[in-house]
């Protein structure tokens, strides 16, 4: 997926300038590692100074610059559906697992998103498909979503270089 990117600048540009999701960014706030010892390659970064980081076996974790981390979606082509999608995402991780709060702030959130750029939902549509990705309910995304701060986050623990546990999402 990141190869595919890289390769359409259409798509990169509007994930980064847009969605929040610079592959160019790839310098986390600090040294981090997994606890389990596994492997961590960081593929994008955002606004913030957070950092997405593919897991050894597939899953995205994100590390927030405030010391948050956690499983956001299953692999990255699932990442670039959730960001995209439900692309105030960080908006909604506090009310996980309850998905109907989750669908409520999405709600609240993206009003707000969509008054400051009126044409999201036309950007996303052709991120999706300039990457060939298949269009995912926001129901889908947020349900997805819940099960991976809830379910998988807990086996991935992010440690900083003083061997410090970052706080769940």
């Amino acid at each position: 997926m990141v190869d595919r990117i890289r390769e359409n600048s259409r798509a990169a540009a509007l994930l980064a300038d847009v969605f929040d999701f610079d592959i160019a960014r790839l310098d986390p706030v600090e040294p981090v590692r997994l606890a389990s010892g596994g492997e961590l390659r960081a593929v994008a970064g955002d606004a913030s100074g957070g950092t997405f980081f593919v897991c050894d076996d597939g899953p995205v974790l994100y590390a927030g610059s405030e010391g948050t981390a956690g499983i956001v979606a299953a692999d990255l082509d699932a990442t670039i559906r959730l960001v995209v999608g439900v692309p105030t995402w960080q908006d909604v991780v506090a009310d996980a697992p309850d998905t109907d709060a989750m669908r409520a702030s999405f709600e609240a959130s993206y009003a707000e998103l969509r008054a400051d750029e009126p044409r999201i939902d036309q950007l996303g549509a052709e991120v999706i498909s300039e990457l060939d990705l298949d269009q995912v309910s926001v129901e889908e995304l947020l349900a997805s979503l819940s099960r991976c701060l809830t379910e998988l986050s807990p086996g991935y623990v992010l440690l900083n270089e003083n061997g410090d546990e970052y706080d769940p999402l």
